[in-house]
């Protein structure tokens, strides 16, 4: 099924997904996407860029866009729900795109207000970009997957149609998840047996594209939807194998190495997370069990060619 209308898409971050998600939008030729940033006369301190599984993503406040992508329009807006309306209205933006870091998830709340205010959007796509977080409010997560969750959670009480994007953990930070880049070997953390979900930021962009474009906002397969894809499902201990790296197994109580403490913490958090299960995308967070669903959403892009963790590493082996 393909559409062969354009549609008007409001695209919030322009980071490492952004860019992706915003190169296979314009690709598809069915897209008029505007980019929405804060303006420069507000706080920088507030202003986000994306960090889902991606720690070599730096802040770059006002960034403009790669040459690529330089006819993109760029419109500045102060964060306040009637501004927002305004231009959403004013570009007629059916679809709001996300992707938002962790510290811009709350500025979400504005833009949804804004988007149920226009009167013209039907859509919105809150800032996922990983592992399932549906439940985690229930359970009273009081972290980033709690957040996540609970601005979901306010999409349906203000009954603004949303679709959720679970893609697991990026493909192309896995060398970092594993601290690679510190000892040049696999550090794994408990037995490293456990499979979870990854996807390349080359196929999640892709596969937004695809599904935003090929399917009416109103469809049953957007409408109210948490997406479930996966390019490839793995252990940490495969890892060694693919990266032609010594495994290393983490004593108890040690973090995973890493260049800072910061980081050190968050590799750490990550890998308990696959150490558990959590990490697949068709994982339940509300009863800590495999769904046996990860991946089911790979079928609304038929004929697609997922790239695999072996395809990537032999792709980038000399880099």
């Amino acid at each position: 099924m393909s559409s062969t209308i354009s549609k008007n898409v409001a695209l919030i971050g322009v980071g490492r997904i952004g860019t992706r998600i915003l190169r296979a939008l314009l690709a598809t030729n069915q897209a008029n996407v505007t980019v929405l940033t804060r303006s420069a006369k507000v706080n920088d301190a507030a202003h986000h860029h994306f960090f889902h599984f991606h720690p070599h993503e730096q802040p770059h406040p006002h960034k403009s866009l790669p040459s690529d992508l330089s006819s993109v329009p760029i419109v500045e807006a102060d964060y306040n729900a009637t501004a927002l309306a305004a231009i959403l209205k004013e570009h007629n933006i059916e679809i709001v795109i996300s992707t938002v870091n962790a510290s811009g998830l709350k500025a979400q709340y504005v833009f949804a207000d804004a988007a149920k205010l226009s009167g013209c959007v039907k859509l919105f796509v809150p800032s996922e970009w990983g592992v399932p977080t549906e439940g985690a409010q229930y359970l009273g997560e009081d972290n980033i997957f709690g957040q996540k969750d609970a601005f979901a959670e306010y999409l349906k009480k203000i009954e603004l149609p949303y679709t959720r994007f679970y893609t697991g953990i990026f493909i192309d930070s896995l060398p970092w998840l594993v601290g690679a880049e510190t000892n040049h070997a696999v550090n794994v953390l408990g037995k490293g047996e456990t499979f979870f979900s990854v996807t390349s930021e080359e196929d999640i962009g892709g596969f937004v594209a695809h599904v935003i474009t090929a399917f009416p906002s109103s469809s049953s397969r957007l409408k109210n939807q948490s997406l479930r894809i996966q390019g490839d499902r793995i252990t940490m201990r495969s890892l060694s194998r693919i990266y032609r790296k010594p495994l290393e197994f983490i004593p108890e109580g040690d973090e995973v190495p890493a260049k800072t403490p910061e980081e050190a913490t968050l590799k750490t958090f990550l890998q308990i997370e696959a150490d558990c299960g959590m990490a697949s995308t068709g994982w339940d967070r509300r009863t800590e069990t495999e769904r046996g669903d990860a991946g089911s959403a790979n079928k609304l892009w038929e004929g697609h060619v997922w790239q695999t963790v072996e395809d990537f590493a032999e792709a980038h082996r000399h880099l």
